[in-house]
């Protein structure tokens, strides 16, 4: 798996990869829409291909979700949770953006996945390295403020979806770096550990500071302001990754 970061369910390797693709058939779900939710009778495991779905472990009792993560281009969503442990709290997976799954056949992945032990040890792991990545999420809403667990999700995902803008991010002669997407608040507000009106008020701040401009339905953001969000949350990442070494 390609690298751990925080709310991110892990990238697979290119390998697997390749094996997915050979296994699946694909779909693009729109915004808001349920792809999946358990338990029920047949389990879809999925792949992303473009775009970010939501994961939400839900409460039994209370409307907000006990933990939402996101998986992005790369990552693992639907049933991956029962690929070899039968799973049995409640889930539901939902597009954050317009998005590209691929739907895999599970359990002819797993009858091939058996002959490769590199490739069983990347499924039956997959979940452990999603929860670490789960705590990682938690750490983060414990090291920051608002301002900057929001830019740092925002650039995480931009990060995600288009690294070519991130480049600019390190360019001293870029003053606008462009976010082709905007999350819904509430589903950022729980990421973000955050309520919604505390996410509107950064937000706001932000357009007032022209930390973040809107031009032609096209959002931007401030490379030198969002440039510092950028720098915090990566310091967390490595200092979390040589702690696990």
């Amino acid at each position: 798996m390609d690298h751990i970061l925080p709310w991110f369910s892990p990238r697979l390797s290119q390998s697997m990869v390749g094996v997915l693709s050979a296994l699946g058939h694909t779909v693009t779900r729109s915004r808001g829409t349920t792809i999946y939710s358990s338990p029920g009778l047949f389990d879809k495991l999925m792949y992303v291909k473009s775009g970010f779905v939501a994961k939400a472990l839900l409460d039994p009792i209370r409307e907000e979700p006990l933990l939402l993560s996101l998986s992005a281009r790369g990552a693992l969503c639907g049933g991956f949770e029962n690929l070899y442990v039968r799973d049995r709290l409640q889930r539901r997976h939902y597009c954050l953006t317009t998005t590209e799954i691929l739907i895999v056949n599970q359990d002819l992945l797993l009858r091939i996945a058996d002959q490769n032990p590199e490739w069983q040890r990347e499924l039956s792991g997959y979940s452990s390295v999603s929860a670490l990545c789960d705590r990682m999420g938690v750490l983060v809403n414990h090291s920051g403020e608002v301002e900057e667990r929001l830019g740092a999700l925002l650039l995480l995902m931009l990060n995600e979806q288009a690294p070519e803008q991130m480049e600019y991010l390190s360019t001293p002669t870029v003053e606008w770096v462009e976010l082709p997407f905007m999350p819904g608040l509430k589903t950022v507000s729980i990421l973000i550990d955050a309520g919604v009106p505390a996410v509107r008020a950064v937000i706001e701040k932000w357009a007032a500071e022209r930390a973040v401009r809107y031009r032609a339905g096209r959002i931007w953001l401030n490379r030198a302001v969002f440039q510092q969000y950028w720098l915090w949350v990566t310091n967390i990442i490595e200092k979390s990754h040589s702690y696990a070494r």
